[in-house]
């Protein structure tokens, strides 16, 4: 399942893509000495490919919710890591893979690791 997350044009102008906020928290977590694991599945969010018409069409779906300049899908393992870290989203319905956009590109992806055990 994929989360669509909406974003604003304020979201943008504020710099508060949760995306942005997700990699640095991963980043700041991977150089902690006490970091134990990042999942068993990659984290991936998709958006949709600029050149693609029917961008604007998805994001119709959901302007009763407000007006979003662009929508995000978070893969399980993004919402879980947003909300292991405190990262807020605005959810705005869940997809199978089959209601992703058909020219989607990757606007975030970070592989998993192992566990590892702590002595």
């Amino acid at each position: 399942m994929f989360a669509v997350v909406g974003l604003t044009l304020d979201d943008v102008w504020s710099g508060s893509l949760p995306q942005v906020r997700l990699a640095e928290a991963l980043k700041t977590r991977k150089t902690q000495a006490d970091a134990v694991r990042e999942g068993t599945e990659p984290i991936v969010i998709y958006t949709t490919d600029p050149t693609d018409t029917q961008g604007p069409i998805a994001r119709t779906k959901y302007k009763e919710r407000g007006t979003f300049l662009t929508l995000l899908y978070f893969n399980d393992a993004a919402v879980g890591a947003c909300n292991e870290f405190h990262i807020p989203l605005r959810i705005l319905d869940h997809v199978d893979e089959g209601g992703l956009p058909a020219k989607k590109v990757i606007a975030f992806e970070h592989p998993t690791v192992a566990p590892s055990t702590r002595i």
